[in-house]
């Protein structure tokens, strides 16, 4: 693409930005019609990279905004359960329409996540707690896209998922770590925010040489560290001003990427469809989530509408498949690509039109008064999930010490397992915490406390048998090791009779 037609692109995409914000649209459609323009009347294309390259960077700053406003437990449950309908009814759909289960499964990422820059714009007049559930949805639900395409290009599948989600949470430790410490040295500094992005882009790399996640989770991963170690905000004004120019760079290269294909009447048909059924469903479980914090259900309306769409980001999901081959039929793509840019018109128009729905709801339903236990579910699932990284991450390096360092390795694992064994049970009062405030703590807490072991069992083996050099009987020592723990635990709590 020369320099000109790039020229003139950006100039009609501020003057279609201007005018979709004077009627209420979303500005940044203005450059993805701009460039959709300008590439199919100049016959011009970008190779895929850049568009790689662009959605790290969104996914970048996407990760900082998750990081710098934290998210709601209630939003956590709420996109659980909406990203499971969103995937089930959307594959059933595509399936029954006789396409195949690959492109079946990626039209159901594009339906995934809301626009996190369209939600903020509609709840900017809501109160502050309606606003942080709306936001922590939005971030969330990308969260889950960048990790479901993982499953699509990251050579991730269900039987090794659980392996790649511990190597994550290991490297996203480790790498925080050290970005905390090499952060004190450049914070307030002009290249504090490249010193940043180089961070994500060294954490693409890794993720992409482990295979183990799909590269824009590296990056994603690399925004969400900076806002952690930027807990005074000092670099939130840049960083929020290099966001717009990422997001309009990129809307106006999705235009030009677009395939060159007819319109197919019937995908298209089938793919707006799709997105309004997934609109649907994302609003039916944001008003629940809503509700639920909140108890009031004119304002969980507000919320629920706000997040009606899907977001920008989805639009580069067919293209990348199509051009990467995951995807055959450009016409698919196209229709695929097509359906959240109508939902993001669509979207103001329906919530200029809630008061309507506002007073339908609360003729039908009622204030909410009784207490959930939400929070204190999700504690006990950070807590587990935790727990088995760590469990999982120190049993690896205990095997690679057994099969390299013989015979100094007894020594170290007689050294070594009274930590362990300390660490199991902090872990298991902290579930034991949360889990007597939701009440029957024993049978439950067993319950829980098998399952770490066993997950952690299940990854340590899945990364043990990949090391030639680790033989079997390495593998039955980490066996030991773990269920060791787990009795201990179990004893040191049945010796406890009072309330933790």
């Amino acid at each position: 693409m020369l320099l000109g037609e790039i020229s003139i692109a950006v100039f009609i995409g501020v003057l279609f930005a201007y005018f979709l914000d004077r009627v209420g649209f979303p500005s940044f459609l203005g450059f993805f019609l701009a460039g959709a323009l300008v590439g199919k009347l100049a016959g011009v294309a970008l190779p895929e990279i850049y568009i790689q390259l662009l959605l790290s960077l969104v996914a970048f700053e996407v990760g900082r905004q998750l990081g710098a406003g934290g998210f709601s437990p209630a939003a956590f449950f709420a996109v659980i359960i909406e990203a499971s309908l969103i995937v089930s009814f959307t594959t059933l759909i595509y399936k029954l329409a006789g396409l195949t289960l690959g492109d079946a499964l990626v039209a159901s990422v594009v339906m995934l996540s809301s626009s996190s820059l369209l939600t903020t714009k509609l709840v900017s007049g809501l109160p502050s707690e309606a606003r942080s559930v709306a936001l922590s949805l939005t971030s969330l639900e990308d969260a889950v896209l960048f990790f479901t395409l993982s499953l699509l290009l990251g050579g991730t599948n269900l039987g090794n998922l659980p392996i790649s989600l511990v190597m994550l949470v290991a490297l996203a430790a480790v790498a925080l770590a050290l970005f905390k410490f090499f952060y004190r040295y450049i914070v307030g500094r002009d290249y504090a925010l490249p010193f940043a992005l180089a961070t994500a882009f060294a954490l693409v790399y890794i993720v992409q040489s482990l295979h183990i996640a799909s590269p824009f989770l590296g990056a994603f991963i690399g925004g969400y560290l900076f806002s952690k170690a930027d807990v005074h905000g000092v670099h939130t004004r840049e960083a929020a001003a290099l966001s717009n120019l990422i997001i309009y760079i990129y809307m106006l290269a999705l235009g030009v990427s677009i395939p060159a294909a007819a319109v197919d009447p019937l995908l298209l048909a089938l793919s707006i469809s799709a997105a309004l059924l997934a609109v649907f469903i994302r609003a039916a479980a944001v008003f629940t989530s809503s509700w639920l914090v909140t108890g009031k259900p004119s304002l969980s309306v507000d919320v629920s509408l706000a997040t009606a769409h899907i977001s920008e980001i989805s639009i580069t999901i067919p293209i990348l498949a199509y051009q990467l081959g995951v995807i055959k039929n450009a016409e698919l793509a196209l229709a695929l690509a097509i359906a959240p840019v109508i939902t993001l018109f669509l979207a103001p128009w329906a919530w200029g039109r809630r008061g309507a729905l506002e007073r339908f709801v609360s003729r039908r339903v009622g204030e909410l008064k009784t207490a959930v236990a939400y929070e204190k579910l999700y504690r006990v699932l950070t807590h587990a999930f935790l727990a088995v990284a760590k469990l999982a991450i120190l049993s690896v390096a205990t095997a690679l010490a057994i099969a390299y360092l013989w015979p100094a390795s007894p020594v170290l694992l007689v050294l070594t397992l009274p930590f362990m064994v300390k660490y199991s049970r902090a872990m298991y009062r902290d579930l034991l915490i949360a889990l007597r405030e939701v009440g029957k703590a024993r049978a439950a807490s067993i319950v829980v406390v098998t399952s770490v072991f066993a997950l952690s069992m299940y990854v340590a083996f899945a990364l043990v048998v990949k090391i030639a050099e680790v033989h079997l009987y390495t593998s039955l020592l980490v066996a030991a090791v773990l269920l060791y723990n787990l009795f201990a635990v179990l004893r040191a709590t049945r010796r406890s009779d009072n309330p933790v």
